[in-house]
């Protein structure tokens, strides 16, 4: 059984339901290649809590992948950076994510239907340092913007379902 179909089984108890798409949002962050806005559409949920749950849970998952991301970072440094076309990309890479930083991840991740977990990992994982010493993202404000990308997502995704004509509540 996915993880779809548990959802639609506890469709009617907003309470099971809330705590179901709470993992949901969390293992899509983290592991899970999917978009999860289809946790949203819930009737028996008021909008506003399901997109609060939706933002705490990517700011939950964005926790996870960041202290993975500063884990691995060194492994990977030192494993894909041996041929010139892999160092040029790795620091392309990094040099995006210390461009466009905090905006950059959140427009993306304010993307309806995006793949969280890769982009999460590619800002946690190429999170370079910058001459100061500190890290281009530091980890509060990673969380904070990714909660409030997902708060972002999720009202994109009503308020165009609701101007299609779809009442939800």
């Amino acid at each position: 059984m996915d993880i779809i179909s548990i959802l639609l089984n506890f469709y009617e108890n907003p309470a099971i339901y809330s705590l179901i798409f709470l993992i949901y949002v969390i293992l899509a962050a983290v592991i899970l290649p999917i978009p999860v806005e289809i946790g949203l559409f819930n009737p028996n949920i008021n909008p506003l809590l399901i997109v609060s749950i939706m933002g705490i849970g990517k700011g939950i998952g964005s926790l996870v992948v960041f202290k993975i991301g500063l884990k691995i970072r060194k492994g990977i440094k030192k494993r894909f950076t041996g041929s010139p076309f892999t160092k040029k990309m790795v620091k392309y890479c990094e040099d995006f994510v210390k461009k466009y930083g905090y905006i950059g991840l959140f427009i993306i991740m304010s993307t309806p239907l995006m793949i969280d977990s890769a982009t999460l990992y590619l800002f946690s994982v190429l999170n370079a340092r910058k001459k100061e010493g500190g890290r281009a993202m530091v980890q509060s404000h990673f969380i904070i913007i990714n909660i409030l990308a997902g708060i972002t997502r999720g009202s994109i995704i009503l308020f165009l379902v609701y101007y299609a004509g779809v009442r939800l509540v």
